[in-house]
C-alpha cells in the first residue's frame, strides 16, 4: 500500500467512528487499474475470500474460523432474532429448517495496541481486503456479525466490554470502506465465553474479531 494511502487512512481513523460512515474504497488509491471481473476472480481465489464463500472450502489457516457459529447460536446468545432470518432458514414452526450447519465465517487476527479500541496503521490492510471482497462479492442477503473475542486474562466483565469496543472498531472500518448498510451490520463482544484454544486460555490465538454472515430475509 502507498504511503499516503496509508496516511489517508489514518486520518479517517482519527476522527469519530460516525464519521467513517461516509468512507468507500474509492477513497483509497490502491493502484488498482485492472477490470473489475479480473478483481472478483482474484478475490475469487484468496482465502479470505473462499473462507466466507464456502466455509466447507476454506483451507487458510489465517482466515478459518476456530470456533464455528450456526443460526441457532447467534439466535440462542440473542445476537440476531429469529424473525429476521431468511425464509429457508426456518420452518413453519419457528424451528430451523435442516440440521444445523456452520454460517460462512472468518477469523481476524486484529492487533490493538493494550487496553485500546484504535485501529493500528499496520491492520489496515488486511481490512481493507475484507472490504474488497464484501463489496465486490454477493453478501447482500446476509447480515454481517462482527463478533470480538479476547483471551482469558483479566475479568469477565472488562473484557466484554473491550472484545465489543474492538469489534464496533473493525466493523466500522470495513463496512464504511465496503459501503455496506448499517441495518445490515451488527457488533457484539464476547470476552472469552468462546476462546478459540480452550487449552491456551491466555494465548494470542485467542484474541481475535470474527466476521459471521447470517441469512437473512
Amino acid at each position: 500500500m502507498k504511503p499516503h494511502v496509508v496516511a489517508f487512512a489514518l486520518s479517517c481513523l482519527a476522527a469519530p467512528l460516525a464519521a467513517q460512515s461516509v468512507i468507500t474504497l474509492d477513497d483509497f488509491d490502491l493502484g488498482d487499474s485492472e477490470p473489475k471481473k479480473e478483481t472478483v476472480a482474484r478475490q475469487a481465489e484468496s482465502g479470505m475470500a473462499v473462507c466466507l464463500r464456502d466455509p466447507a472450502a476454506c483451507e487458510d489457516g489465517k482466515f478459518k474460523s476456530k470456533v464455528a457459529f450456526t443460526v441457532d447460536d447467534v439466535v440462542n446468545i440473542g445476537i440476531i432474532d429469529r424473525e429476521e432470518l431468511a425464509e429457508t432458514q426456518v420452518s413453519t414452526e419457528g424451528e430451523t429448517a435442516a440440521e444445523p450447519v456452520a454460517l460462512p465465517s472468518i477469523d481476524l487476527e486484529v492487533l490493538f495496541d493494550r487496553n485500546s479500541d484504535g485501529i493500528r496503521a499496520d491492520q489496515i490492510p488486511q481490512l481493507i481486503e475484507l472490504a474488497e471482497v464484501l463489496r465486490d462479492g454477493d453478501f447482500g442477503g446476509y447480515k454481517l456479525i462482527f463478533m470480538g473475542h479476547t483471551d482469558a486474562k483479566g475479568s469477565a466483565e472488562y473484557n466484554l466490554d473491550l472484545s465489543r469496543r474492538r469489534a464496533e472498531s473493525v466493523a466500522a472500518f470495513v463496512t464504511s470502506a465496503a459501503g455496506v448498510p448499517a441495518s445490515m451490520v451488527q457488533s457484539v463482544g464476547l470476552g472469552f465465553t468462546r476462546l478459540a484454544d480452550p487449552n491456551d486460555p491466555l494465548g494470542e490465538v485467542n484474541r481475535r474479531v470474527q466476521l459471521v454472515l447470517v441469512p437473512v430475509s
